[in-house]
């Protein structure tokens, strides 16, 4: 596979994307899954891992519960701000909002926010949040396509490795029938009712930040990685697409976006309400990115582009962790 060098530290190639994506739709996907899928060794798949994480691209891993499971939709905000409040202070008082997950700030001085509302209601009070907030001079609130995954009624075996997961989401099964008493057989049953079965996981699944444009998952449990696409020296760019619905889709920006830019492009979004695509591209320098930006204004379905340097982005607690931990709590763990 062709490589385009994107990081000053370790450059990422085509592989190194594959694991993200496999990793971040099911972190518990095991070395052996994901060495078949690339076709090179267990061992070679578990440096280049080690490697993500020691560059700190792959930060942790992480047990959320579906936005099926919390009747929740997925949201992405775009905070517009006077440039008098002090970011630090701003960036942690809207992390701190149970409804918000990851926050990062942009080049105009904005920050862009993702997270999760329950109900119409959850969608106003999380919008008057946001615009009471000192220094804060409009909110844009875009509810997104998303994949949901599945909704069950947890049993008490379920609950009871759920609770080993929440401290390790990569447990292994040897480990996780030595704390719960159970056996690994067991283990494993209760891993595929969960979807977190390493030994059967899908090297690639439909994730909650993605499009819709492969087989959803019915999975009520998402295994996550939480990540900095920024880190050893990357840049990360947002990029606002507005197509035309004459021409095509989200999902045909999405594809048209994987194939021209195969490397550079890491992830998109789509508006539920409005013809808007929410794109990150992962590049090694600002010149990197200058023909791709130029590029993107010449795509058939494409009638408008506007991009923002993402900053390092900063992850919180948000309401599918915030909901698992209470069903746990609930239940005595």
């Amino acid at each position: 596979m062709g490589a385009l060098p994107c990081c000053v530290v370790s450059a990422l190639d085509l592989i190194d994307k594959g694991i993200f994506y496999a990793l971040d739709g099911n972190c518990r996907t095991s070395y052996e899954t994901l060495a078949r899928q690339f076709n090179i060794s267990a061992n070679a798949i578990k440096k280049r891992v080690t490697k993500l994480r020691d560059s700190g691209v792959l930060k942790a891993f992480s047990v959320w519960l579906s936005l099926s499971m919390i009747d929740a939709e997925m949201i992405v905000a775009f905070i517009n701000t006077d440039g008098s409040q002090d970011d630090e202070l701003l960036i942690n008082t809207i992390g701190n909002n149970p409804m918000i997950h990851r926050t990062a700030s942009l080049s105009n001085g904005g920050i862009m926010a993702f997270g999760e509302y329950i109900s119409a209601q959850g969608l106003g009070e999380l919008s008057r949040f946001l615009r009471k907030q000192e220094g804060v001079t409009d909110v844009e609130i875009h509810t997104l396509l998303t994949d949901k995954g599945g909704k069950i009624n947890f049993t008490d075996l379920q609950m009871k490795v759920l609770n080993e997961l929440r401290k390790d989401a990569r447990m292994s099964i040897v480990e996780l029938a030595k704390r719960t008493g159970l056996t690994a057989r067991t283990i494993r049953r209760v891993l595929d009712q969960l979807g977190g079965n390493s030994a059967t996981a899908r090297a690639f699944v439909v994730r909650d930040n993605l499009l819709p444009n492969e087989r959803a998952s019915s999975e009520p449990v998402h295994f996550r990685s939480i990540w900095n696409l920024n880190a050893g020296g990357c840049i990360s760019y947002a990029v606002r697409l507005t197509y035309d619905e004459d021409q095509g889709n989200s999902i045909d920006v999405d594809s048209w976006l994987r194939k021209e830019y195969p490397v550079a492009h890491w992830y998109s979004y789509a508006s539920a309400t409005e013809p808007l695509v929410f794109s990150t591209f992962n590049v090694e320098s600002v010149a990197a990115f200058e023909k791709i930006h130029h590029s993107l204004k010449k795509g058939q379905m494409i009638e408008s582009s506007e991009t923002l340097v993402l900053y390092p982005q900063r992850h919180f607690k948000g309401l599918r962790e915030i909901c698992l931990d209470e069903l746990l709590e609930k239940a005595g763990y």
